[in-house]
This record gives C-alpha cells, sequence and structure tokens, in this order.
C-alpha cells in the first residue's frame, strides 16, 4: 500500500470590514468557498484532483484554517485562495501563513505563532469583556502566562 502524501496550508482569513472574528461563519462555508475558487480557476481537473483529499480544520481564535490537500493539487489550491473575496457572506481573503509536509511541522508554527500574535490582541482591546475572552483564548492554546 502507497502512503499519501499531504501537504498543509495554515492561512488566516482576513476580514475587509476589519472585525478579527465572525461567530457565524461555519466550517461548511469556507469549504465550499474554497470547493468552488477551485473549480472557478482549476475547471473539473483542478476540482477533482484537490476533492479526493481536501479537509478543511477551523481554528476560530485568530481566525486561522488548516487546509489538507494531497502533495499534487497544493499548488493549484494555493493559486485560487488567492482569487477568494468573499466566504460566506462575508468580504474577507486567505493570507497564508505556512505550507508543510506533515500536520505536525504546522501545529509547531501555528503555536510560535500564537506565541506572537495573541500578546497583540490583548493590547488592542477596548472593553473587559474583550480582554477576558482574549485571556481566554491564550490560556487553552499557547503556555504563556498573562498577567
Amino acid at each position: 500500500m502507497v502512503r499519501q502524501k499531504n501537504r498543509y496550508l495554515l492561512c488566516e482569513i482576513i476580514y475587509i470590514d476589519g472585525r478579527r472574528l465572525h461567530r457565524n461563519l461555519q466550517q461548511r462555508d469556507i469549504y465550499h468557498c474554497v470547493r468552488n475558487a477551485l473549480a472557478k480557476e482549476h475547471g473539473e481537473y483542478g476540482v477533482a484532483l484537490a476533492l479526493r483529499s481536501l479537509s478543511i480544520q477551523a481554528y476560530f481564535h485568530p481566525n486561522i484554517v488548516m487546509i489538507r490537500v494531497s502533495r499534487d493539487a497544493h499548488k493549484m489550491l494555493q493559486s485560487a485562495l488567492f482569487f477568494i473575496r468573499k466566504i460566506g457572506q462575508y468580504e474577507a481573503f486567505f493570507n497564508t501563513l505556512h505550507i508543510s509536509g506533515t500536520i505536525r511541522t504546522c501545529q509547531k508554527f501555528y503555536v510560535g505563532y500564537l506565541r506572537r500574535e495573541l500578546p497583540k490582541l490583548l493590547r488592542e482591546c477596548k472593553t473587559p469583556e474583550e480582554e477576558k475572552e482574549v485571556k481566554k483564548a491564550i490560556s487553552s492554546c499557547v503556555p504563556v502566562e498573562v498577567t
């Protein structure tokens, strides 16, 4: 039996309206958006090549999405992500942060990314409720001491 080789793309969803988080954005909205972009840019061949291994895992703390796709189709997926300007009902686009061959190295990068980015979010909080939510996100994701 031959092992299927995958690529993992760690992407950030950036909303054009400037908000950090939209609670009603669902994982299936992201999946359909990616699938439609593949169909539009690469046709049936691109969709058929990517869909046999396409999987999306969403981390909604700072709008991070991990997309798994076969190694053969990852460049098609990456080029299709460039043309996405609407996810669900929101005007947004993808910013690719990291591409990896294993989920473990992708997760290691994600932890380092959270260590750098979540304290920045803490400084941007305007209300005590937002600050409490960001502290909870920091403690659940990264073993960093927050005061």
